[in-house]
């Protein structure tokens, strides 16, 4: 029959298109009479004329009677062969699909209401349509027409009911297409058009035979960025974000069960958490994502990690095929069962692995921001990193690669960042000390240049980890990048110089850390060519290890050393100890109030006496009488207990009373010498004239003074001389 050629009986098309309802039932039931026993041509030519005839027309009645015809075919071949079912049934579904779209709301609510109608009656044969229809129901959610958006509400209501009563023999839909149009449609800014995408969405996450998570990337983004959705003025803003909260956490909750469900398809997998795990990453570097966003992201990132941390406390199962044997069969299937479990576990951790240096970054960036919240989670995140670190390393994995993003981080200005990469670095070196050697210049220089702007509790941490990597194969390097940096930082120099050297004397040999620090000054700073001299820098320098030798506590050996050298027996200590005394004094020099110090602390008296009327012969300015100054208050200090006591015995120490006092000359009227003065007053009604004190201790070593005083001359000739020369030069 052709299309042209078809004529349908009177009481079909009178009645289709009479406005009255019963009438057009009636149409409909005549229709299928004509139809019931036709060939499937057939039913689709009639289909063809009913659009061409009466659906295309302008006239609503012949719209709506097209339209109803149409629902009287899907009602006749609902009881006929799947495969007519079919092949008819683009040609009922789409002309009302296009009616959907009609400019007119009659139009538009009745071609909804036939599509439901149909849809009722061909059940999940119309999930063959699915996306188109979906695709037009959108729009019609945004219809100005109430009529018309809840005639969409209901069908779209109709066809999830057919998606979840569908078996999944029968499943007549594509998801994967389905999915990516949902994907593409919940970019919509109009909230309840977010609100119906989020519903589908969950219709689809609760089908048991739906694997929703192969599909997220298409959407994740978008649920994750309603949550930062600011359109107040829109009343059901806040329903999107309930709604979508809920469905990230039931997804989240779902992570663990999707990283262990039974299936081969590793590939799929892999892919899967890839995706997940940088669209994670990718929003928290989104500008979007407000405090909201991240914090759930977090969370899921935390669960993640909860998992691989989980998977690797499981113990792992050694699989023997002799076991399979007799009796033993079904413990072998077992066997192999937790075996294939455990291969499964190791796709996410490998995933993780992969992924490590980009976690590992976004998480110490974040622990920089303002918001309490995200940094707590962001830190709960890092040590949990670690201890996972820790439980790979057991299985041999290694963490090398991560180093250069540790040092990355370690240049973020923010100290809280500076500190988590510190921790990690140090980490990294205590289990990873091999691997890294190659990295170990590299890895100096970078901590080096961290303690540039760095505070206090920043420069321990670099301190601690350059300690358990500077041995002696690194030692020189440590110290001369250290004094390169406060060289050429003055400020640094002023705040962190005694801070840095405490650490140094904690972590190493202090007396080899005042050695080598007193040689690298003569040997780059005072013995060089003109224009590397900076006797300022190295002037400084030396009065912050001159301040630590006398008041720190924990350098106590060395002044015990000092103090009791001329009276050490022992010949080997007192060996090293001249050793040392005259390793640092010849730098000590360069400064001459810590020259004094010292020769204080080592109670050579003669020479500090000595020292005191070389310093009198020039012009003294008044840093030095500010260094006099404190040295003076030093002197009550516990550490010169001692010296004060011997005061009492001046007959066995004349310099000592003599050096005083050229201190109290030094000293312009001030209260600071108004002290010292009545000190030294005092000393005089305690001693008589008569008095016969003999030495406590017996000398067993003694000190060239004159060789001393001469490398004392010698340091203050150099230093004149240079200031010379810089003269000169400047007047040419």
């Amino acid at each position: 029959m052709d299309e042209k050629n078809i004529n349908l009986p009177e009481p079909v098309t009178k009645n289709l298109f009479d406005k009255s309802q019963e009438k057009r039932e009636q149409g409909g039931a005549e229709l299928i009479k004509v139809i019931q026993n036709a060939t499937e041509k057939t039913i689709i030519e009639i289909a063809k004329y009913l659009k061409e005839r009466y659906v295309t027309q302008q006239q609503f009645q012949y719209k709506k009677g097209g339209l109803h015809g149409l629902y009287s075919i899907a009602i006749d071949i609902s009881k006929k062969q799947e495969t007519i079912i079919k092949n008819c049934l683009n040609y009922i579904i789409d002309p009302m699909i296009e009616c959907m779209r009609d400019k007119e709301e009659r139009v538009r609510y009745t071609a909804i209401e036939y599509l439901f109608l149909t849809s009722k009656q061909l059940g999940d044969y119309v999930l063959n349509k699915l996306e188109e229809i979906y695709r037009n129901l959108v729009q019609s959610f945004l219809d100005p027409d109430e009529s018309v958006r809840k005639a969409a509400s209901q069908l779209d209501n109709c066809l999830k009911s057919l998606v979840t009563s569908t078996a999944p023999e029968k499943q007549n839909f594509k998801i994967q297409s389905f999915v990516k149009r949902i994907s593409n449609q919940i970019v919509f800014k109009n909230q309840q058009v977010k609100l119906n995408l989020i519903s589908w969405i969950n219709t689809l996450n609760s089908i048991p035979h739906i694997e929703l998570f192969d599909y997220i990337e298409g959407f994740l983004v978008e649920l994750f960025l309603m949550l930062a959705d600011t359109n107040n003025k829109d009343p059901f803003t806040n329903e999107v974000k309930v709604a979508a909260r809920k469905q990230l956490e039931e997804f989240q909750r779902d992570l663990e069960r999707y990283s262990k469900r039974s299936s081969f398809n590793q590939t799929q997998e892999l892919k899967t958490h890839r995706q997940i795990i940088d669209i994670l990453l990718g929003l928290c570097q989104n500008k979007q994502s407000d405090a909201h966003v991240l914090s759930q992201v977090l969370n899921w990132i935390m669960e993640y990690l909860k998992i691989v941390s989980n998977e690797l406390d499981q113990p792992q199962v050694q699989f023997n095929p002799l076991e399979l044997s007799g009796g033993q069969i079904i413990k072998g299937i077992d066997l192999m069962s937790n075996i294939f479990e455990q291969r499964r576990d190791s796709v996410l951790q490998s995933v993780i692995m992969e992924k490590l240096n980009n976690i590992l970054k976004i998480i110490l960036s974040l622990l920089s921001l303002d918001s309490l919240q995200i940094v707590n989670q962001a830190q709960q995140i890092n040590d949990l990193l670690l201890q996972i670190m820790d439980k790979m390393k057991a299985s041999g994995k290694e963490f090398v690669d991560i180093m250069p993003t540790i040092q990355d981080m370690l240049k973020e200005k923010n100290n809280h960042t500076a500190e988590k990469a510190l921790m990690w670095m140090r980490h990294l070196l205590n289990t990873q000390t091999e691997k890294l050697k190659p990295m170990i210049e590299n890895i100096l220089e970078n901590l080096i240049e961290r303690l540039k702007d760095a505070e206090a509790q920043v420069v321990e941490n670099v301190m601690d980890v350059l300690a358990r990597i500077s041995h002696e194969q690194y030692f020189d390097m440590v110290i001369e990048k250290i004094l390169d940096i406060f060289h050429k930082n003055v400020n640094l120099l002023n705040r962190m110089s005694q801070i840095i050297i405490k650490k140094l004397c904690e972590f190493w040999n202090a007396e080899v850390v005042y050695t080598q620090i007193c040689n690298k000054l003569l040997e780059n700073y005072v013995y060089v060519g003109d224009d590397n001299l900076d006797l300022a820098f190295t002037q400084q320098l030396v009065q912050s290890l001159e301040y630590l030798l006398i008041t720190e506590p924990r350098l106590q050996n060395i002044r015990m050393k000092l103090k009791n050298y001329k009276y050490e027996k022992n010949q080997k200590t007192a060996k090293s100890t001249y050793e040392f005394f005259i390793s640092i004094y010849k730098t000590f020099c360069y400064n001459e109030v810590s020259a004094l110090s010292l020769s204080l602390l080592i109670e050579e008296y003669e020479l500090t006496y000595n020292i005191i009327l070389t310093i009198a012969e020039q012009e003294t300015n008044v840093e030095i009488l500010v260094q006099i100054a404190r040295l003076t208050l030093l002197l009550e200090s516990p550490v010169f207990a001692y010296l004060r006591l011997q005061l009492l015995e001046s007959a066995n120490h004349p310099f000592l009373i003599q050096s005083l006092q050229g201190l109290m000359m030094l000293l312009p009227q001030s209260p600071i010498q108004k002290y010292l003065k009545s000190r030294l007053k005092n000393i005089e009604l305690f001693i008589k004239p008569d008095s016969d004190l003999s030495q406590s201790k017996e000398i067993q070593n003694k000190l060239d003074t004159q060789l001393l005083l001469q490398l004392f001359k010698n340091s203050k000739q150099e230093q004149q001389d240079l200031k010379d020369n810089y003269a000169k030069t400047q007047s040419k």
